[in-house]
């Protein structure tokens, strides 16, 4: 979960070219609006979780969602503080409250449960909802993310967030980060998840808080075992996110679950 600066170039740079059926709109998520489109598909809904410094348009500029169209309903959010989303101001209006506006808006579009895809931040806060909203999750696929968790090497990585986005001027973001000292679960909770799990790696994804992440995928029952995709990173046009084959794997579990 870092700053996504490659991608985030890359689907600025070619967004205003792609085509879906999708439609924009706002809801409101306990005084929050909240932004997303809504493809109206007849098949399962899916939703699209994005990466921090991100919003819901890396997966349409990246022919992710696309791809999903063709056999499922397509949901992607802007997670408050990105996109067109509103931007709170304390830094716990986010954190839990994240993952809170994804559960709130599969209450307005009056869906009962929803398969989940999430890339970096976006895995991370699917990876809170299988704590505490399991019952509404068919499967989720996690993209280079896994569970928050309170311990050093956290701690660390989040102050440094902090301070990398203060230097850059980005508050919003800043406090996004600050946030995230709300949002964690512990490995007992994490060990009682029985929603069906697919995380998928990069090979050059191997720092140190990231092996500690792939260990936590491990734990629950049906976590099945994370795909490495040989050569791929976190946050360039190399991404793992980016790779067919995380479009494979998170197709597989959709289908495996058949809902």
């Amino acid at each position: 979960m870092v700053r996504t600066t490659t991608i985030l170039i890359l689907f600025l740079l070619i967004q205003v070219v792609f085509v879906s059926q999708a439609e924009a709109d706002f809801f409101n998520s306990d005084g929050v609006n909240i932004h997303y489109t809504d493809s109206k598909g007849s098949g399962s809904a899916v939703v699209l979780l994005h990466g921090f410094t991100m919003d819901s348009g890396m997966w349409y500029a990246t022919d992710i969602a696309q791809q999903f169209e063709q056999e499922y309903r397509v949901i992607a959010i802007d997670l408050r503080g990105h996109g067109k989303s509103d931007k709170p101001e304390s830094a716990s209006d986010y954190g839990p409250k994240i993952g809170l506006d994804v559960i709130n808006l599969l209450d307005n579009l009056n869906i009962e449960k929803a398969h989940m895809i999430g890339f970096s931040m976006g895995a991370f806060v699917v990876g809170r909802l299988l704590v505490t909203h399991p019952d509404r999750i068919h499967s989720a696929a996690l993209g280079s993310g896994s569970f928050p968790t309170a311990n050093n090497k956290e701690t660390e990585f989040r102050e440094s967030v902090i301070s990398d986005m203060e230097s850059h001027g980005d508050i919003t973001l800043a406090k996004i980060a600050k946030g995230w000292e709300y949002d964690s679960v512990t490995e007992d909770q994490i060990s009682a998840i029985t929603v069906p799990i697919q995380a998928v790696y990069g090979s050059l994804e191997d720092s140190a808080l990231t092996s500690l992440h792939k260990k936590l995928l491990e734990m629950p029952e049906n976590s099945r075992p994370i795909v490495i995709i040989d050569g791929a990173d976190h946050d360039s046009e190399k991404a793992a996110v980016l790779h067919p084959r995380f479009i494979e794997a998170a197709k597989r579990l959709i289908q495996s679950v058949g809902e």
